[in-house]
């Protein structure tokens, strides 16, 4: 009798992210690491960035469009899109059963987000036009000039 191996856990794509989700995570990660060392100068690891992240409430991917729409979509899907509303002082999102925003996606784990970090980052080492482009994202988001051309490499 031959004894198959399996691999443990859940199959490859077998869940659905938002196509997005590793550029987001890159941006708010990197974000986070370079506000960090313009307040005191030090760049932090990517542990320490991910950690203080996930304390202040990790990532969360919103579904936009017509409230009313989304809400039927929602009352038809089999999984359900988590509700929320902005709290009193504009700054986080708190549950909510008649919330007007629809969350599909929420990385709150610290591990879980180092996890997607570090997936992203090899698209980023991997391919400079990644990195160019994300970058860009970083410089906007933090009002600065974006750099126009990566140019070719020699």
């Amino acid at each position: 009798m031959k004894i198959l191996q399996r691999r443990r856990g859940r199959p490859r794509g077998s869940t659905v992210v938002p196509p997005d989700l590793r550029a987001e995570v890159w941006i708010a990660v990197q974000l986070h690491r370079i506000c960090a060392r313009i307040g005191t100068g030090k760049t932090l690891s990517v542990r320490r960035a991910c950690d203080e992240l996930a304390a202040r409430g990790g990532i969360i991917s919103a579904v936009g469009g017509n409230v009313e729409a989304l809400a039927e979509e929602n009352a038809r899907r089999g999984k359900r899109w988590l509700r929320f509303e902005t709290d009193s002082t504009g700054s986080t999102l708190a549950p909510n059963t008649t919330g007007t925003i629809f969350v599909s996606h929420a990385i709150t784990d610290p591990g879980t987000l180092q996890a997607r970090y570090s997936e992203a980052d090899k698209m980023v080492r991997s391919d400079r036009r990644v990195r160019f482009a994300w970058m860009n994202i970083c410089r906007q988001r933090l009002g600065r000039p974006i750099k126009r051309n990566a140019g070719p490499r020699i």
